[in-house]
């Protein structure tokens, strides 16, 4: 393109900018999901293992096994015919997850309207009941269509088999969706850091509430732990 503009001279430079770019996107995904999860570990919600941290705060433990992790995905680059197929078949993992995501956060827009119906937010979809229908509804339409395609391999990417590539992402996603649920299944109580007083866990833990019934407080959730 530079060159059709007759300036090929600001290839290299938007080249470097591209660079920075990714260096900072990938400074923020290796330490972002850690120090998330290093959170959510002292909250209770995993085991005291995960909760080390070293003499700058960073979760080691947390970080090695992100490390091998991602270096036991990374085999598809070996698995795969070509890069661009391991990249491919990585990016889509990395959609359907978000949309899972997505898709549980639009449902739980919904089921909260009916089941804390009083509680003080900062922000409220205007149209009552049938505008968060709405609104929810479509965002929870448009994820799982895009959910389903996701599934389907691209055309113009040699990926092989597309038994194996639907496959490939079928398995992970279950095993990505299920560790998590297993997880809180087993949480103890003493996996909670006694140091830690400001994380909100689920409203209805803190006032003994069954999930699944409606939950008449109108009491504001950052205040519920104090």
């Amino acid at each position: 393109m530079f060159a059709w503009a007759g300036i090929s001279w600001a290839a290299p430079i938007m080249a470097a900018c591209l660079a920075l770019g990714v260096l900072a996107g990938v400074v923020g995904w290796v330490a972002g999901p850690s120090s998330a999860l290093l959170v959510v570990a002292k909250g209770g919600y995993l085991p005291r293992f995960w909760q080390y941290t070293n003499k700058n705060g960073m979760a080691t433990h947390i970080m090695m096994a992100q490390a091998f992790l991602v270096t036991m995905i990374s085999t598809v680059f070996v698995v795969l015919p070509s890069v661009q197929a391991a990249y491919q078949i990585l990016s889509q993992l990395t959609v359907v997850l978000y949309l899972i995501m997505y898709l549980l956060m639009f449902a739980a827009a919904i089921h909260l309207r009916y089941s804390q119906p009083n509680r003080p937010r900062p922000y409220k979809i205007p149209g009552g009941d049938m505008g968060m229908w709405i609104i929810a509804g479509v965002g929870f339409s448009g994820s799982l269509l895009a959910f389903f395609f996701s599934f389907i391999p691209p055309s113009q990417i040699a990926v092989g088999s597309p038994e194996e590539y639907i496959g490939f992402l079928v398995v992970l996603t279950v095993i990505f969706v299920s560790v998590p649920l297993f997880i809180y299944k087993a949480r103890q109580p003493h996996w909670k850091d006694p140091a830690v007083t400001d994380f909100a866990p689920f409203t209805w833990e803190i006032e003994n509430v069954h999930p699944g019934v409606i939950n008449p407080s109108d009491k504001v959730t950052h205040t519920l732990n104090q």
